[in-house]
Formats: C-alpha cells, structure tokens, sequence
C-alpha cells in the first residue's frame, strides 16, 4: 500500500515526461511548408528586408522554445563534445563585439542569428528521434525545395509582364522566393543531392517502388531546369560536385534499380531542361559563361583589410565604412590598386568578412567549427563520408562566395540540421542534470511571443513602407503607421528625411533642409553611399553653402572615384519619381 499513498507526492518516483517531438516537428513543418513561402511586395535586400524570413522567425522561435522547454520538463540537459565545440566556437565569434571599435548595435542581428542556431542545435539534440522522426527532418527540407521548385517553374513558363509578384519575366531568372538567384540555386542543390542521400536510405520491398521512392526520383526532374535557367555559376558547381559526390554512396547502400533510375532521372532533367529552352528561346548570358566576377576584387580587399588589422579587426558592423575608406586610401596610393565597390555591406566571403571586422578570434571560430564537423564526417560509417560532404557542399560553398545565411533564413535552419544529422550519427550523448528550471521555463515561454510580436510588426511596417515608396503622389500617412522602426532603421531613416528634404527645398524651408543635413553627417559615418551624398551636397547648395557643398564632393569623389558626383553649384536631390528610386540598390551578383 506504500506506492499508493506516495503517488502524487514528493516522495513517489519523478518519471520522464513524454518528449515534445510532435509540437517540435510541427513547427519546422510549418517552417518548410508555408512560413518560408510567404511573399509580401518589397523592394528587396536581406534579412528582415524579405518578408518571408521575418515569417520564418516565427516557427523559427517556437522550434528553439519547445527545445529548450524538452531540457526543462526531463530536467536533464543532452549535449555531445560538438555541441561544447560549438559554444566556444560561438564564443570566439561574439568576443569581438566588445571591442571599442565595434558598433554592436549594427552586429547585434547577426549575432542573435548565431546564437539563435547554436539554441536550435542544442533543442534538436534533446530529441531521441525515432529513425522516421530523423528522416522526416530530412524530408521536410526536401517538400520545402519542391515547393520552391514549383515556383520558379510558374515563374519560368508562366508569368507574363506586369505579374501580381513583380517578377522580371525579360531577365527571368526564376529566384523563387528568395528574390536572389544563387540563393535559390543553393536551396535547389541542397535538394538534388539529398534527393540522393535519401533514396540510399530508403530500401526497396521485394523490388516494388514506394511513392517515397517517387518523389526522389522526380527530384531531378523537377530542380535541374531550374537550376540551369538560373544561370548561377555557383549552383551549377555545387549541384555538378554535389551529384559526383552522391554516386559512390549510392551505389554501396542503394539497390541496382535504384541508383541507375536515380542517374537517369539526372540525365532526363538535363535532357528536360534542354527541351524547355529550345521551346521558350532561353539562353544562358555570356557572363554567366565566364568566370571573371567581381568577387575576385572585392574578396582579396576584404583580405587585405584581414592582414592590415589581424588580431582586432575594424570593428564589428563597420565592414562598409572599413572598406570604402580604406579601399579609397589604397587606390589614392597606389592608383594600380582597384577602388572599392560603392553599397558593399559583405565581401561575399563568410571567413573574409568576420576576419575583416574581428580579426583574428572569429576566425579562429568559424575554422575550429569545420574542422570540427569535418572530424565527425570523418567518423562516420565507412563509404557514407563522401556523400555526408555533398550534403554540404552546395550551401558551405555559396557562403565563401556570397552570403546565403543572410538571404534566407531556411538556409541557416537546413545548415543546422545537416550538422546535427552528422553529429547524431557518431555522437556519445552526455547528461547533466538541469536546476533553476521555472526561471528557465520563464525565458523560454516567453521567447516566442516575443519572436511573434517583433516580427507582426515587422511584416507591417515593412508593408507601410513598400506602400509610401510606390504610391503617387508619396503619402506620409504610410510612416506614420510604421510601428517598428527598428526593423526598418535605414529605409525608415531615409524614407523620413529624404521626404523632408524634398519638401525643404520645394517649401523653401531650410529648417527642414538643415534636419537632412544633421541626419546625413551622422549617417554617413556608419552607410556611407554615393547617393546619401549626393543629396548633402545638394542641401548644402540649396542652403547657400557653396564652399561646404564643395568640400562634401570632394569627400565624395574621394571615396567613390568610379561615381559621378554633380557640382557643387549644380547641385540637386535624388528625386526622380518615388522615393523608393532614391534608396541606394541592394548589393547583388
């Protein structure tokens, strides 16, 4: 009678609660499956600029939350060596923020993306995944590439000029929902070779084919025109390197009819992609063909400015003002030596960039985080290492020759669950057991609904101002509705006072003129662009200030010697049509 007069108190035996997988799952479903495909018009960019990462936050957050909340209904905390490797790694990353010269509210986002990853690695390991739960986050990866491959299809063959969407059907380059071709391309290459990876992993039953079997096989089918219409030099390598990859691992752990319709299915996507372009008239650009790129300028500059400051860097979240001055000084001295690229906030080199704002410890970090994977590679099943590579292959080399983790958020998660799916595979789990649980319990609750209410917000102020920048005549009614100005800091800042200098020069008010004025001498310290001083130059002129105009164009040609700058006396606003054409473009390739 003891057990029955004990149950229910403090002295009954504490049982394990029953895991979250099914909350857990369903949120990265929700993730691949419809957040990721969200479109709202925009006018482009990165991060929070495409709505459909500030969408992806949202399951983002809930995924990390019921994670965490696992450690603190068990009360215990699973971790392997890599996940200690990993928070080193992450510290190493962070340290530069406190350096003097570091502008941490610039950083702040990045770093937040960090260690919002490393949470979510450490959530999935509090999983013990049934074989099919482990599977199934494979295959949610793999519904969401069909579901973008689907778009850019009706993006390709289908879209006439003047689309709902926006999209560009004279360039047509089918970018999904990414809005950047070599991001797309990417996302579609992580699909094709894990297409591969999966059907080795899935046996055939008395030589009968499973609608499992199905979907792998018409992967190629489906992503391989796409990639080839995209024209991306990267994608094209990376799907190329991937698929070579894939075939030793195939051909060990897939049955016979299995690899060879695999192949074949590569074969009669090429073969399928061939066929669409003699029907639609499509041809690759010549500079598609062609390996010189801009990147070959702009990498070594950012490795450059590496070695000029190895061990403390230039400062976190000022790489754009770092470069353009200091490319400006290199090419002053030595003429032979390129100038900068004007709107350059990344090199398009993942390592150059943390190096060239932190030095020499982020690189230490990112390097002891791949050496660290690469070990667990290393350590899995014999045959099996090859392919583990060309899981990451497509992703790992787009971030050495532009930044993907910064497009596309599903790209961060995809990366995180790739090497979570190495180190589950060798990993000897440890525990430890958790107290201060309510406190914790407390910060992971309300982590969501903090996610969720940032980025509602985000979403509508984003809306707000895609509304103001496109409507004729601008109605300033839109920025007072933006509700999140910290989201949209400079596309708020410069919506408002270019507005302002707009009006200070047709109202002949310079007070308003002399607002501008204070707004862009601060700005420019931190986003320094051509058209930002174009602009200053003109309100100085427009206030009488002839020698200060001049001494700003000076300035001016300075750092960007390739831009035409109008003089002084000359002067006039960026003002063309919508305030949306006088934001500086987003850096593309």
């Amino acid at each position: 009678m003891t057990v029955l007069h004990v149950k229910g108190t403090r002295l009954a035996e504490q049982g394990i609660s029953k895991p979250m997988v099914k909350p857990f799952l369903a949120s990265l479903g929700f993730l691949f499956l419809l957040a990721m495909h969200y479109f709202q018009h925009n006018p482009g960019g990165a991060g929070l600029n495409l709505p459909f990462n500030a969408m992806s936050w949202i399951p983002f957050s809930f995924a990390i939350a019921f994670g965490l909340l696992e450690i603190c209904r068990q009360r215990v905390w699973r971790y392997s060596r890599l996940t200690l490797v990993l928070f080193v790694c992450c510290l190493l990353l962070t340290i530069p923020v406190l350096f003097p010269q570091a502008n941490s509210a610039t950083a702040l986002p990045r770093l937040i993306g960090l260690w919002a990853g490393f949470l979510f690695f450490v959530g999935l390991q509090q999983f013990a995944f049934s074989h099919k739960q482990r599977q199934r986050l494979l295959w949610l990866i793999l519904l969401g590439v069909w579901l973008e491959a689907g778009f850019g299809w009706v993006q390709f063959l289908w879209l006439e000029p003047g689309n709902p969407i926006g999209y560009n059907t004279l360039e047509n380059r089918p970018y999904g929902i990414f809005q950047q071709p070599n991001v797309m391309a990417s996302f579609l290459a992580t699909g094709l070779v894990l297409s591969a990876y999966l059907l080795a992993r899935l046996p055939m039953y008395r030589g009968k084919w499973s609608w499992l079997q199905l979907i792998l096989l018409l992967t190629p089918v489906v992503t391989l025109p796409i990639l080839v219409v995209l024209s991306s030099r990267t994608g094209w390598l990376g799907a190329a390197v991937g698929v070579v990859l894939m075939i030793p691992y195939l051909r060990r752990f897939a049955a016979k009819a299995q690899w060879r319709m695999w192949l074949l299915m590569v074969v009669m996507g090429l073969s399928v992609s061939w066929q669409v372009n003699q029907h639609t008239g499509w041809a690759p650009k010549e500079e598609r063909l062609s390996l010189i790129s801009p990147r070959a300028m702009h990498i070594p500059q950012a490795v450059n400015m590496f070695l000029a400051k190895p061990l403390s860097g230039y400062g976190y979240g000022r790489f754009e003002t770092s470069y353009v001055t200091q490319t400006a000084q290199w090419h002053h001295q030595d003429p032979s030596k390129p100038y900068g690229m004007p709107s350059l906030d990344h090199p398009h080199n993942e390592l150059a960039y943390w190096a060239a704002e932190g030095g020499i410890l982020p690189l230490l970090g990112l390097l002891l985080a791949a050496a660290a994977v690469f070990l667990k590679i290393r350590k899995a099943r014999a045959g099996t290492q090859l392919a583990l590579v060309g899981l990451f292959l497509p992703i790992t080399l787009h971030t050495q020759l532009e930044y993907p983790f910064y497009h596309s958020l599903p790209h961060w998660v995809m990366f995180i669950i790739l090497i979570y799916w190495v180190d589950n595979l060798t990993a000897k789990y440890y525990r430890r057991q958790v107290e201060y649980v309510l406190s914790i319990r407390g910060l992971v609750l309300i982590l969501p609904v903090l996610t969720t209410g940032f980025m509602t917000t985000t979403l509508y102020s984003g809306h707000q101002l895609t509304q103001f920048e496109t409507r004729q005549p601008a109605n300033i009614d839109y920025l007072l509705k933006v509700n999140n100005p910290w989201a949209w800091q400079d596309r708020f800042e410069w919506d408002l006072h270019v507005t302002q200098l707009q009006v200070g020069i047709a109202t002949a008010n310079p007070a308003l003129i002399q607002t501008y004025i204070a707004w862009a001498r601060q700005k420019a310290l931190i986003w320094p662009r051509p058209t930002l001083y174009q602009n200053l130059i003109a309100a100085y002129q427009h206030l009488g200030e002839t020698a200060l105009a001049e001494q700003v164009q000076q300035e001016a040609r300075y750092l960007f010697p390739g831009q035409i700058f109008a003089p002084a006396a000359k002067a006039e606003p960026v003002t063309s049509g919508a305030v949306v054409l006088t934001a500086p473009p987003a850096v593309t390739d």
